[in-house]
């Protein structure tokens, strides 16, 4: 590098320049992580509101089918699904206690989700080691949900 005369830049030149380009940097950091942070209270506030409105209109299913009502009681073995194909069985007839599963299931990804943009949002950052750490943590949680699944 040169000056604009041809002569080799200063030390304090050189340091000048690089502690113009060091705020920008920084700077150019904290927008990254501020990034981060509101896609992942998108995920969480979305997931909530989602998974809360598929609730309520469980709700309001059971109340308008006047299912357990005039003093029938709910059998819960019987009435949840308890599989995924149960509950895929039970969306298709609008069953409300699929519906209210389905609510249930939806919070339960919820911070899943949050997982999974974290991971995408650390490989935007190049922060390889959290993205290591958040996939590792991801892994863990479908693991679990597999064998959860199984019975295992």
């Amino acid at each position: 590098m040169t000056n604009g005369d041809g002569s080799a830049p200063t030390p304090k030149a050189a340091a000048s320049d690089a502690a113009s380009t060091a705020p920008e940097d920084a700077a150019g950091a904290e927008e990254r992580a501020r990034g981060t942070e509101l896609a992942v209270s998108f995920v969480l506030r979305f997931g909530i509101l989602i998974s809360g409105a598929v609730i309520v209109l469980g709700l309001l299913l059971f109340v308008v089918k006047g299912a357990g009502v005039q003093g029938q009681g709910i059998d819960a073995k019987i009435a949840f699904p308890h599989s995924l194909s149960q509950l895929w069985a039970g969306l298709c007839v609008v069953d409300p206690f699929a519906v209210m599963s389905l609510g249930l299931l939806l919070i339960i990804l919820t911070p899943v989700s949050r997982v999974a943009v974290s991971i995408f949002a650390f490989i935007a950052e190049r922060d390889w080691r959290y993205v290591v750490i958040t996939g590792l943590v991801l892994a863990i949680l479908l693991f679990s949900f597999a064998i959860g699944e199984t019975g295992g």
